[in-house]
């Protein structure tokens, strides 16, 4: 099992993909810390991740803020006091805002900035103490396509992944003298409680599949395994990558688009 007696702290535990990426973890063998603000939806994701059949990781919950840089090293303090050690942390806090430019207060992009590239910084300060200390880790941040392809009403949003991609790649080069990767996943869509707006409206999601040249967009499930992947020993020697799981939207337009 790849990720068999590692320790993942997996924040915004709660949500479509965070919850998926917990759940891996345990079916590959790890320990995973759940953090998130509402203690009832931790309390219930552990329970399921609890009724795994046949798992061999075991999962706990801590609820921490993102928007406070003392919770989160308090979670990563946590999560060493568990086990003895911090080999992982996924960063799966983040938000969609669309809405055009011109409807953008300084407000609205100030929050995406923080919510998104603010948190993940805040989360790099929180795992680099654990993880100097054992000489290694993985830090995984979440993109999004949006970052890559212009796209209306996608302003704020895009912004701000596009601050995670830089600070990820900078906090790559910065951290690698003691064996910590940094790495981004970058989806497009995905079917997630946050973007129920979208999915739940038969001519919304029509309108999102045809921008995504696989003619679908992603399942928790297809992000969760890019996630595992790079918080694995396979990707021993990847670090300040952006790993796309947005159906091919980032490298071009779809076939029916194009002609």
């Amino acid at each position: 099992m790849k990720l068999s007696g590692k320790t993942i702290v997996v924040a915004g535990g709660t949500g479509g993909i965070g919850s998926e990426v917990a759940r891996g973890v345990v079916r590959e063998g790890g320990n995973v810390l759940l953090v998130a603000r509402d203690e009832a939806r931790l309390a219930k994701r552990v329970a399921e991740l609890d009724d795994l059949a046949g798992r061999a990781g075991a999962a706990s919950a801590y609820a921490a803020d993102a928007g406070s840089r003392a919770a989160l090293s308090s979670a990563a303090v946590e999560a060493v006091a568990r086990t003895g050690r911090l080999d992982g942390w996924v960063h799966a806090v983040g938000s969609i805002l669309l809405r055009p430019i011109s409807a953008t207060s300084d407000e609205d992009f100030a929050m995406q900035l923080d919510l998104n590239a603010g948190s993940a910084f805040r989360a790099l300060h929180a795992a680099l103490g654990p993880m100097r200390k054992q000489r290694g880790g993985s830090v995984v941040l979440f993109g999004s396509a949006a970052a890559s392809v212009g796209l209306p009403n996608h302003a704020a949003i895009a912004a701000a992944k596009a601050a995670v991609v830089g600070l990820a790649r900078a906090a790559a080069m910065d951290l690698a003298r003691y064996g910590i990767r940094v790495n981004v996943v970058s989806p497009g869509l995905v079917r997630t409680p946050m973007s129920s707006a979208i999915t739940g409206n038969e001519a919304s999601l029509k309108v999102s599949q045809a921008m995504h040249p696989t003619g679908r967009i992603s399942e928790p499930a297809d992000v969760a395994a890019a996630v595992l992947y790079l918080l694995s020993d396979g990707a021993a020697n990847v670090t300040g990558a952006v790993l796309p799981v947005d159906g091919g939207m980032a490298a071009g337009r779809p076939p029916a688009m194009a002609s």
